[in-house]
């Protein structure tokens, strides 16, 4: 008799397991979607492309759309040096550090993103020890560089350790917009 209540009890849980691991989603994306489609594209073209700009940035956004900062990260440093070295891929690589949590790794990378940038746009005070990049750089991402910069630079100062878990981040991230809409609406 106790063995067959031992055997019952061992196939009502191997029941119960298998029924939770049946419902478990089996894969973070959908392989119907023509959105997995694009980024198993993305991802070929980046396994042998790894010197196009364009591209790490491309995949870089489509990563950091979908929530897989590491990803980002992981794609970007297999990147060419020559690659890394554009302001708007650093950029991208400072967001990913941020969003796995790495805010040291954020913000020198973001400094040095910056500098590049501004020294590319000869903006005045640009750091004469940095050298002129190879790559060219908007207005447009020297004044995303800056504020993702300034937040960075204000979580750094209040000690903000994880940006994902602390709510300062969103105050940083408020203020150094405010900052950016009231230098904006200053030069007009």
């Amino acid at each position: 008799m106790e063995i067959k209540l031992n055997l019952g009890i061992l196939v009502l849980l191997g029941a119960v397991w298998a029924s939770l691991t049946v419902t478990e989603e089996s894969a973070a994306l959908d392989p119907s979607l023509e959105s997995t489609h694009e980024l198993s594209a993305l991802e070929d073209r980046w396994a042998t492309h790894r010197d196009d700009p364009a591209l790490a940035e491309e995949l870089a956004d489509a990563y950091l759309r979908l929530d897989r900062p590491e990803l980002a990260v992981a794609a970007l440093m297999t990147a060419d040096d020559d690659v890394l070295s554009d302001p708007a891929v650093a950029h991208r690589l400072a967001r990913g550090y941020e969003r796995t949590g790495r805010l040291e790794d954020a913000l020198s990378t973001s400094s040095l993103a910056l500098a590049r940038c501004g020294r590319a746009l000869g903006v005045a005070g640009s750091s004469e020890a940095t050298p002129v990049p190879e790559h060219g750089c908007s207005e447009r991402t020297y004044a995303a560089l800056d504020v993702h910069h300034a937040a960075l630079a204000r979580m750094h100062a209040w000690g903000v350790t994880d940006p994902r878990t602390d709510a300062r981040a969103d105050r940083a991230y408020g203020m150094a917009v405010r900052a950016a809409r009231l230098v904006s609406a200053s030069a007009n």
